[in-house]
Formats: C-alpha cells, structure tokens, sequence
C-alpha cells in the first residue's frame, strides 16, 4: 500500500493581508479555513494567534478560543505556535498553550520541539538592505529539553523542526541521548532569498537535509517554504516519500492567482495523486505519532 501524503497547513504565520486578503487572523476566520483545508485534505494545521487588525497574539484565551472552534468544524490535528515573543523564556513560550493542556479538547495535539539557534534577520535584495538587524531565534539544549519533557508529561505529539544541517545533526544527538523519542513528524524550514536562516527552497536545500537525516524509524519529514513557494520542492517530496506543509502564512502564491489555503492545499493533493499518494487523514496521522502506554 502506498504511504498516504501528509498536508500540512500553515495557516497565517505573521503574514499581512497587503497581496492576498485571504490570510486568517480571527479565530472565527482560522476555524472555517481550517475546515474547508481539512475537507481539501489537510490533516494537521499550523497558526499562529492575531488579533482583529493581524497583531500577533500570545494569549491562551486566543489559542483556547482557535482550538474550541476548529474542533467544532473539524477533526484536523492542531501544531500552534508557541508564545515566541523576544526574549520570552521556555515557560513563557508555552503559556498560550499550557492551560489547555490535559483538556479534552485541549489547545494542541503537537508541541514544537525545535532544536536549534539562529539569526532571523531578512534580507532585502532590491534595496541592498537587512530588514532587521537584531532577530535571534534561540533554542538552547536546556530549552529542548524542557519542551521535550513538557510534551510527554501533557500526552502531546513532539513536532520537530530544522533549519539547517547543523538542527539536523542535533536532531540525532537528542535522539542518542534520549532526549527526544520518535515517532515525530520532522518538519524541514526551507526558505525563499530572503529568509537566510534555512535552507533554500530547492530540490538542493532539501537534499542537504536528507543527506545528514537518513533512515530514522518512526520519522516522517514534511518540507514547507517560508518567502516563496513550496511547490518548488513538493513534487520531489512526494516522490521521495515525504510529505508538504503548504500556506499564505509562507507566501502569497501571487504566481496562482492568489488562492486561497484551501485552494493551495487542494493542488497539493492533486500532487500526491498523480503519485498514487492519498491525502492522509489526522486519524491516519495520529496513529503514527500518538504516544505510547
């Protein structure tokens, strides 16, 4: 039987309405996206809290409030952003999230495990400019760690991310210190010309990560791309046997006409199916990643 393609949606991110005023924000606006992108074949799904006007949001009443109306319309799987506001310390990171924890229905399914540092900084190539110049993404061992055991203690699924080879290659050092245990979905960050943190967002950028991943039981990677489009890559993905997180809150998708997730996520699933690939369903997903006893 071939394997089903995991969909993975991405939401909103921090992503602006200013080239395509399809991006959620509310959590009204999340629920039904998320459910039309559910219905398209999605089966986990990636946001972040915003507020009216697309502030970023960090409350747990915002996140308590996304999650009790996606899990109204749908059964997809929740991954949330954690609270990563500057500075904010490992427990701070997970106070949206945390007074959801154990719930029936809950704020999440997965909580990210990201097990690496780097500067966030975009660069700007048409006007010769940084966009920023004090962005640092850091994620020291201790911190982890604490997300590692803060996700087996709350019963939730770990959703790991890399950056680069050097997070990948920390990956298998968590994993030789039993800091970290599959099964987990593996996300792999790749990045359009200006997000210099990750990957490209080539069939190159990809490879590098999957030279140094290998064969990992219970490990299944997705790529996404953050400033330009994923379906460069989510072709090869989905021949080589991994699967496509896809969203405005990465890109625009000017190129299609500026669609909608649904309409994103949907193309996806065309993809698979050219592959004999399905979309998976969340209780396909959750069977591989549930924890165990």
């Amino acid at each position: 039987m071939t394997k089903p393609l995991i969909i993975e949606l991405r939401a909103n991110e921090n992503a602006g309405r200013d080239l395509n005023r399809n991006v959620p924000w509310t959590p009204g606006e999340l629920a039904a996206d998320i459910a039309a992108c559910c219905e398209a074949g999605a089966s986990i799904t990636h946001y972040h809290g915003r507020s009216a006007d697309g502030a970023p949001v960090h409350d747990p009443e915002t996140y308590a409030a996304i999650a009790s109306e996606v899990r109204s319309c749908c059964d997809i799987l929740l991954a949330p952003s954690l609270a990563n506001a500057p500075g904010a310390s490992a427990q701070q990171r997970i106070a949206n999230l945390a007074p959801g924890f154990g719930a029936g229905a809950g704020s999440a399914d997965f909580l990210a495990i990201e097990p690496g540092s780097v500067g966030m900084d975009q660069y700007d190539w048409g006007n010769r400019a940084f966009r920023s110049t004090d962005r640092l993404f850091l994620n020291t061992t201790e911190t982890v760690t604490f997300m590692a055991d803060t996700a087996r203690s709350a019963r939730l699924m770990p959703y790991v991310t890399s950056f680069n080879v050097s997070w990948t290659r920390t990956l298998h050092a968590l994993l030789d210190a039993g800091i970290i245990q599959p099964p987990f979905p593996l996300l792999f960050v790749t990045g359009g010309p200006g997000f210099l943190a990750a990957h490209p967002g080539s069939i190159e950028g990809l490879q590098a990560h999957l030279t140094f991943l290998g064969a990992i039981p219970g490990v299944e990677w997705l790529v996404c791309c953050h400033g330009a489009s994923v379906l460069a890559v989510a072709e090869y993905a989905i021949r080589e046997g991994g699967h496509v997180a896809i969203g405005l809150g990465d890109h625009s998708y000017e190129e299609l006409g500026l669609p909608t997730n649904a309409a994103l996520v949907r193309h996806v699933a065309e993809l698979g199916r050219r592959y004999g690939r399905e979309p998976a369903s969340p209780a396909w997903v959750k069977a591989q990643f549930a924890p165990v006893g």
